[in-house]
């Protein structure tokens, strides 16, 4: 297990640099890797043998799909599908949460999240395309709701991990729809893959 948690630290380092540098050919290899790798980080740990492990990896493997699908910049159908995977995987992890602690242990600070996304929506939704409003509008309430079931888990590398990946997607829709810029590959690819392995352990037994 440590020795994948290395290659996977090297391949995403790996992959910061290569879309920073907007290499899309090498991110066309680096980037499936990587979501191979936070898939069999989970598997290695044994997700497959308990309940909220095997949501975790139901999860993993629609991001890991969405992953693949969003590597295109040219195909707006491709962003919708990717965008459906990644609503697919938040829902999943939604299940999984839920399924480990339900929702009596929901910290006040939930709120936080329903707040900080709404503002974010509201910031974003005037640059928008006119097709894009209802699918982002959908998937930031999806994205909250996961952020805030992630708070009732008694571990904390959930939470952390669930805040990482909302932030990584609100870089991802500055990137798409307000200002495309390498730089903001330096806040989406490690805030996104670092919340996908800490899924990944989450899930170990």
């Amino acid at each position: 297990m440590n020795i994948l948690l290395i290659i996977y630290a090297l391949s995403v380092a790996a992959l910061t640099w290569v879309e920073y540098q907007q290499n899309r050919k090498a991110q066309a290899w680096v980037k499936p890797l990587a979501a191979l790798l936070f898939v069999l980080i989970a598997l290695g740990g044994g997700a497959l043998y308990w309940q909220y492990g095997q949501w975790i990896l139901w999860a993993l493997i629609a991001c890991a799909i969405g992953d693949v699908l969003l590597l295109s910049r040219d195909s707006p159908t491709k962003f919708k599908l990717g965008m459906g995977a990644f609503a697919i995987g938040h829902i999943l992890y939604v299940v999984a949460f839920v399924s480990l602690s339900g929702l009596a242990g929901l910290s006040p600070l939930a709120v936080l999240p329903v707040l900080a996304g709404g503002a974010y929506f509201y910031w974003v939704w005037p640059k928008l395309p006119g097709d894009m409003v209802i699918p982002v509008a959908v998937y930031s309430l999806i994205i909250i709701a996961m952020v805030i079931t992630s708070f009732g888990v008694p571990m904390i590398i959930v939470p952390i991990a669930a805040v990482m990946f909302a932030i990584s997607d609100m870089f991802v829709a500055r990137d798409r729809f307000v200002s495309e810029e390498p730089r903001n590959a330096l806040a989406i690819t490690p805030l996104y893959f670092g919340a996908q392995v800490l899924f990944a352990l989450s899930a170990a037994i």
